[in-house]
């Protein structure tokens, strides 16, 4: 099957298979292809929000153009998932919908450790509410400060550092991981961004770390392998379709349908990581 991974921006992925990690636990058989959104919008506000989940829609329909059996949004944001769900006929799963669902099979409290600072709580608290699991969440722990995003800035520095494990952003990650377990009182402990994803396998605590990335694959190989096609509850419009490249392409940059070294959004896929 072929599972396609929604969201990521950098070039270093744009038709790559699965980052290792992924890699790792894929099932036999499974392929996996990087879909990198073309606009770089890094979402300060919910106006920018608005701008990438019509980005991210419009990368995952080019990536059911390319045959692709399920889809993986690849953001704890799980940008443009309703948009994405209505524009294709085949699994589209959200990182953010698949980990806050299966939480409570761990137990009904789980805190949250991100690497973004308390203004962007706006993405995570949405994609809680939308799952009904708000009441569950006990606690959102931020190692990122509000300098990491501030102005204009899209933080592309601080994303490949966190990939590529420099300096003591894995430490502090880790404290946080530590303070969860000992503080909180939760069952388990959710990873907020899927740019974890790479230094996922690092992290230990006293209960179950969750990387969203890889709990969102696990959940589309099992839907495409069932066969499990959602029920459209509306037809789907190709004209639409249309005038979402449209707008797409007038916001993007200059060769970004590969991706640009210098794009990043929150939540993109380990490139630097899936390179080596």
């Amino acid at each position: 099957m072929k599972i396609g991974l929604v969201g990521a921006t950098q070039a270093a992925v744009a038709g790559l298979g699965a980052p290792p990690e992924l890699a790792a636990i894929a099932a036999p058989g499974t392929e996996i292809q990087a879909f990198p959104t073309r606009m770089p919008v890094f979402a300060h506000t919910p106006l920018e929000f608005a701008m990438q989940a019509l980005n991210t829609t419009e990368a995952g329909v080019a990536a059911a153009a390319a045959g692709c059996d399920a889809l993986v949004i690849n953001s704890f944001s799980d940008y443009g998932i309703a948009a994405l769900k209505a524009a294709v006929d085949f699994p589209v799963v959200g990182a953010a919908e698949a980990t806050l669902r299966f939480v409570g099979i761990l137990g009904p409290r789980f805190s949250i450790v991100t690497v973004w600072p308390r203004s962007l709580d706006y993405m995570p608290r949405q994609v809680m509410r939308d799952a009904g699991a708000e009441g569950a969440c006990v606690r959102i722990r931020h190692v990122g400060t509000e300098d990491v995003v501030a102005g204009s800035a899209r933080p592309d520095g601080y994303v490949s550092a966190l990939q590529h494990a420099q300096g003591d952003i894995v430490a502090r990650i880790q404290a946080e991981c530590d303070a969860a377990a000992a503080e909180d009182g939760v069952d388990a402990i959710i990873l907020g961004c899927t740019c974890m994803s790479p230094i996922a396998a690092r992290l230990r605590a006293a209960v179950p770390i969750l990387n969203p990335l890889a709990v969102a694959l696990k959940l589309a190989e099992m839907q495409a392998a069932l066969g499990l096609r959602p029920v459209a509850n509306a037809p789907r419009r190709l004209q639409s379709l249309a005038r979402l490249s449209q707008m797409v392409a007038a916001g993007a940059v200059p060769g970004s349908a590969q991706g640009s070294e210098d794009d990043c959004a929150v939540c993109a896929v380990a490139a630097a990581a899936a390179a080596e």
